[in-house]
């Protein structure tokens, strides 16, 4: 399968419909891209985010929700080596 690279200033990554099914994905699932060298993987977030109903109301799991958003937002790839 070949896909056709673009870039944008959002944070939304566009899959063909076919990988979507094979990955078992729909439109809207927030996943986490996670880069390994040259690899691209992909994570969804279901379980994790599933915690934030099971865990309403406890503080310290609102803190580490903050810690984590706070960490990916500033987060910053490194650069690659080619």
């Amino acid at each position: 399968m070949t896909i056709v690279v673009k870039s944008k200033d959002e944070q939304t990554i566009s899959l063909p419909a076919s990988l979507l099914k094979r990955l078992r994905l729909r439109e809207g699932d927030e996943i986490k891209a996670i880069l390994d060298g040259q690899t691209l993987r992909l994570s969804k977030l279901d379980d994790f985010l599933s915690l934030q109903g099971a865990l309403a109301g406890d503080s310290g799991f609102d803190e580490a929700m903050a810690l984590v958003d706070e960490a990916w937002r500033s987060w910053t790839p490194p650069p690659t080596s080619v």
